[in-house]
This record gives structure tokens, C-alpha cells and sequence, in this order.
């Protein structure tokens, strides 16, 4: 018995609705409804009434309820007493673009910091991280987009200006054939596109800013990219701003869940959100 298809039985329970269950959880409608089948199947019995406008538990539903809320709370209880008495660790979670802009430097702060504690690192997707934080798999998670959550406490740790550049040999003209485009979010690619769009192709696609910059240094072209990228490229790649995207910016968010139970959490919590 996986405990998820559990804690998906109580989300259902509580909203009376599979599509409400899948946000509050971060998970597809046909996701939870899976989780749901399978859990019937295991009893041998049906938990909910579907009908066209509500979901009412059945007998057997309400009688399982209450059960599987303690087991659940139980084996949270659990979980968190053999976290606290195993070592001291901190994970930290990242979507791609936020683990290249700020990942390496809150490792190495927290490496300096606090040389005792040991730290895991993952590159995850956007809904990936939001699912862990919740399940308090990761820790600290980063990201260049907001979290939707009253569970969690987020806030920015770092916000770049963003243009529109070329690297290497310079063109008079703007050709989509030298396009690298990076996932700055939609904002971005729609103020771009109102003033070039000829850009709307691109030869290469990519999240990832260190990937773009290194095939910009290998081959030239134009990309959006922050206004300090001078930092980032070698100093014999000539680099020129063709254009400021107004009103756009790169923002880097640190989420945190506003309850944190782990001894010594809240403090490497507060210092990696001072050190940035």
C-alpha cells in the first residue's frame, strides 16, 4: 500500500472534487483518479459516489476515512522522529534556470557555514519542487517562477535586468537563424516578439542559461540574456546590447514551508536567504 493513494483518498474526501484534489496536491485529475481505482481495488469495495455535479463517500468510504487519517498522521510522526535523530542534512531543490543563476553559490555558503551538516543538491521541474517542498522531501527550493501556495513562505532572492544581445561576430540584421532562445518565461518571449518578431523561430531552444552561453561563445548569436552576462563569458567574446526588454526581468524566488519542524532548519533557512 503506497501511503499516497491514501493522503489522495483524504484530498478527495475534504474537496468533494478530483480536479481540486490534483491542484491542492500538484498532480493531473486522471492521476488522482488512478490512485482512487487502485485503492478500491485493494479493498474490493467503492469509496466515493460520483456524480455529475458532486462526489459523496460511500459507506465503506467513511469508514475508511478515519483510518487512513491516522494512519497518515502516524506515519508522518514517524517519518520526522528518524529524520531528527539521523544526521544533519539540508536538501536543496532547484528548477533549472535558478540552479545555474544561485545553486553553486548557496552550496558553497552553506559548505562554509555549516561544515557539519551534509547537503543534497537536485535540478527538478517546477511542479517536481513544488511536490517535494509539500512533502518536506526538499528543504530550501529555488525557482524563477512563484509557488501558488499558503503553505509556503516565498520571497525574492535575485532579480537581473534582461536584453537582447549578440555574441561574437556582429550583423547588421536580426535572423531567427541566429536565435538562441531561453525559457525567460512568457512575459519576456511576448515583449520580444512585439518588437522582433522575426524571432519567432529560433535555431537552438533551450532552459538552460549555461547551455545557451556556451553554444553563443562557440558560434555566435542573439539571445535574451541578464545585463551582467559580461561576467559569465570570456573576455575575448565580443558582446553587444541590441535592445533592454522594459518592464522584464529575470527574478530567482527562494520557497520555504512556513511550519519547519527540523532542529537548526530555520536558521540555515534565514542565512542563505541573508547571503543572497
Amino acid at each position: 500500500m503506497d501511503i499516497r493513494f491514501l493522503t489522495t483518498f483524504i484530498e478527495v474526501a475534504k474537496t468533494r472534487h478530483f480536479g481540486k484534489a490534483a491542484e491542492n496536491l500538484y498532480l493531473t485529475q486522471s492521476a488522482v483518479s488512478a490512485r482512487i481505482k487502485l485503492l478500491e481495488e485493494y479493498f474490493h469495495t467503492t469509496l466515493f459516489i460520483r456524480q455529475r455535479n458532486s462526489i459523496q463517500l460511500t459507506q465503506s468510504g467513511e469508514k475508511l476515512l478515519p483510518y487512513a487519517r491516522q494512519l497518515c498522521a502516524t506515519l508522518n510522526e514517524a517519518k520526522q522522529e528518524l529524520q531528527i535523530q539521523s544526521s544533519e542534512y539540508v536538501v536543496c531543490g532547484a528548477t533549472q534556470l535558478a540552479s545555474e543563476m544561485l545553486l553553486p553559490k548557496t552550496l558553497s555558503h552553506l559548505h562554509n557555514t555549516y561544515p557539519d551538516w551534509s547537503v543534497k543538491a537536485e535540478v527538478l521541474t517546477l511542479d517536481s519542487l513544488s511536490r517535494q517542498l509539500h512533502e518536506r522531501v526538499t528543504d530550501i527550493a529555488f525557482s524563477t517562477e512563484p509557488l501558488k501556495s499558503e503553505e509556503v513562505n516565498s520571497e525574492v532572492l535575485l532579480e537581473r535586468d534582461l536584453a537582447l544581445y549578440r555574441v561574437g561576430e556582429q550583423k547588421d540584421s536580426l535572423d531567427a537563424a541566429d536565435f538562441v532562445a531561453i525559457d525567460w518565461g512568457a512575459k519576456a518571449r511576448d515583449v520580444l516578439l512585439t518588437s522582433f518578431p522575426q524571432l519567432r523561430d529560433a535555431k537552438l531552444r533551450t532552459n538552460s542559461l549555461t547551455l545557451a552561453l556556451n553554444n553563443l561563445q562557440s558560434e555566435g548569436g542573439i539571445a535574451v540574456l541578464p545585463t551582467d552576462v559580461e561576467k559569465q563569458l570570456s573576455a575575448s567574446v565580443s558582446i553587444t546590447q541590441i535592445a533592454a526588454l522594459d518592464n522584464v526581468s529575470l527574478k530567482v524566488f527562494i520557497h520555504t514551508m512556513k511550519q519547519v519542524r527540523r532542529v537548526g532548519l530555520p536558521e540555515i533557512i534565514a542565512s542563505v536567504s541573508q547571503n543572497n
